[in-house]
């Protein structure tokens, strides 16, 4: 898998729900919970999308 690295800016009010997410699902860094969370989102897209 060819990997790319992306540097992002998030709005502190979303980066304080981020971080406690984390802390209540026990994922050990803010990277690992967003890459949850995207693959959560995206997974929810394509049920909802008929894939």
């Amino acid at each position: 898998m060819e990997k790319q690295s992306v540097v992002l800016r998030f709005p502190k009010a979303l980066l304080e729900k981020v971080d406690k997410y984390k802390e209540q699902k026990g994922f050990g860094t803010r990277t690992q919970t967003i890459f949850h969370l995207l693959q959560v989102a995206l997974e929810q897209s394509d049920n909802r999308n008929g894939k």
